[in-house]
């Protein structure tokens, strides 16, 4: 085997590490003339580190992509660099150095992740391979609270929603620009574009069957109000089709990978029926392992427009234990009473909690306590559901809204995305 520290060991991304073909995406005619051409990267395009390849936009000077092989069973835990450096085989003229990350919220996020891919037979040959993720042309403009936040628990999903009969994972992420995206400018440096969204394809082996998911989470251009930027974000992860991240990244993926995607693109009325889909193309919320789409799962149908009943507050963290005090209150916004029989709340990860009586109009109900229910501090989401499974309405609440003896309120839904990355279609119940 090579000695891990030589060029020999950057073997990168392998298309055939998962026993199926998978190789690298093509470039469709508005990306090709972008791409970095070097004689010192592989076919002149790649650049190869341990376990993972990149492939650079010239004109954004970021990746295109970073595709990454993920070893579960040969992960270890080793060290961190933070040694970031410049890829001379790229040309540092392709490559945001750290005038663009010093002085200001934006982070060197990662595109292979540093602990997906410190992985080898060796610990030695994991931490080379931790540190070779530390290099500018794998970096893209990340805000810290999506870098540290909501991209960090996909990187975590990716690592939770595997077989354990493989342990191998292939990887794919990249920025989306969209048509407005924000940019920089330091002092006495060209100005960059921050991407508007990221995108990640991870692909695995499940029961023998190649399995594909697709992600789009974007970075909310109304998020940053003053000055300093250090408002948090709101984010919101979304699974969609391939075929949608082709679309604004100008990528061509391998067919046997939006092939294996579970989420639609193009009409299908045979999937229309099957499955409840009742717009395309798909996209679904994603707030945790439980909320992703499979193959063959029928889907939820969503109430169009704003809802007459809303999940209006939650105890998430009473005083006191918390199973029994902890409390959800709903709100009838609606001229009418309703009556709840046959409706029900989830959380998505334990069995749903049955609701009857009457909600009369203009009024309140609390709800203590919301057993079979559990309102995690650590964030969590909460679904209503009408007598006919129609989703009536969902809220989701982060670790750092939760306050001891605090309820979070909902009211608010003043959920703005980023340009160009465009909020799921309601689906008619």
């Amino acid at each position: 085997m090579p000695d891990p520290l030589s060029i020999a060991s950057k073997q990168g991304y392998d298309p055939d590490f998962l026993g199926v073909n998978l190789p690298l995406p093509e470039f469709g005619p508005e990306l090709i003339d972008f791409i970095v051409l070097r004689d010192q990267l592989r076919d002149g395009v790649f650049a190869d580190y341990v376990n993972y390849t990149v492939a650079t936009h010239a004109q954004q000077r970021t990746p295109v992509f970073s595709a990454i092989n993920i070893d579960q069973a040969k992960l270890k835990d080793v060290s961190r660099s933070n040694n970031w450096r410049i890829d001379t085989r790229i040309g540092s003229e392709f490559q945001l150095n750290n005038d663009y990350y010093r002085s200001n919220p934006w982070d060197r996020g990662h595109l292979a992740r540093r602990a997906s891919a410190a992985w080898g037979e060796t610990s030695r040959q994991a931490k080379q391979a931790s540190d070779d993720t530390f290099f500018y042309a794998n970096a893209s403009l990340q805000h810290a609270n999506f870098n540290q936040d909501e991209w960090l628990a996909l990187e975590d999903w990716v690592l939770m929603d595997t077989p354990d009969e493989t342990d191998r994972i292939s990887s794919i992420s990249g920025p989306i620009f969209g048509d407005n995206p924000r940019s920089i400018t330091p002092q006495g440096r060209d100005t960059a574009l921050i991407p508007s969204a990221f995108f990640k394809v991870v692909s695995y082996i499940r029961n023998g069957d190649l399995e594909v998911r697709a992600f789009i989470m974007p970075q909310d251009a109304a998020a940053i109000r003053d000055r300093d930027g250090r408002q948090f974000f709101d984010n919101q992860r979304y699974q969609v089709s391939v075929t949608e991240i082709e679309e604004q990244t100008g990528l061509i993926f391998p067919s046997v990978i939006p092939d294996q995607n579970p989420l639609f693109f193009n009409f299908d009325a045979e999937a229309a029926e099957a499955l409840r889909i009742s717009s395309f193309p798909e996209r679904i919320e994603v707030d945790d392992p439980a909320h992703m789409v499979a193959m063959g799962d029928v889907r939820d149908f969503v109430m169009p427009g704003p809802s007459s009943v809303m999940i209006a507050a939650a105890m998430v963290d009473p005083t006191g234990p918390d199973r029994k005090n902890e409390w959800i209150t709903l709100f009838n916004l609606s001229g009418q009473d309703i009556d709840l029989a046959g409706w029900e709340l989830s959380d998505s990860l334990r069995p749903a909690m049955p609701l009857d009586g009457v909600l009369e109009a203009g009024t309140a109900l609390r709800m203590v306590p919301v057993e079979p229910l559990q309102l995690g501090n650590q964030g969590g989401t909460l679904c209503l559901y009408d007598a006919d499974h129609c989703r009536v309405d969902r809220v989701r609440y982060r670790q750092d809204e939760v306050q001891e003896g605090v309820p979070i309120n909902f009211f608010d839904r003043s959920r703005p995305v980023a340009p160009d990355i465009v909020a799921p279609k309601a689906l008619s119940c």
